[in-house]
């Protein structure tokens, strides 16, 4: 789902005052952040991309298990 620009500033407005509003919903939208950080990463690797070539963060688990197995050091199940 694509959300317009004023969609996107809307969620984002929401999310910040129901973080503000309760700790718990605070820990969920962090956990979902990551989770769709996490996704999109695979799927950039999956496309052959870099998911963050120039942003300088370090390697994550997952590009670094998917470099080993373009490389054929690790067996796909």
């Amino acid at each position: 789902m694509i959300l317009s620009r004023h969609e996107v500033r809307e969620s984002r407005r929401i999310e910040s005052r129901l973080v503000a509003e309760d700790p718990v919903l605070a820990r969920r939208f962090d956990q979902w952040g990551r989770s769709r950080d996490r996704v999109a990463e695979a799927a950039a690797l999956a496309a052959g991309r870099d998911p963050a070539p120039d942003a300088g963060h370090p390697a994550t688990r997952l590009r670094r298990l998917w470099h080993e197995v373009v490389r054929g050091r690790t067996l796909l199940p």
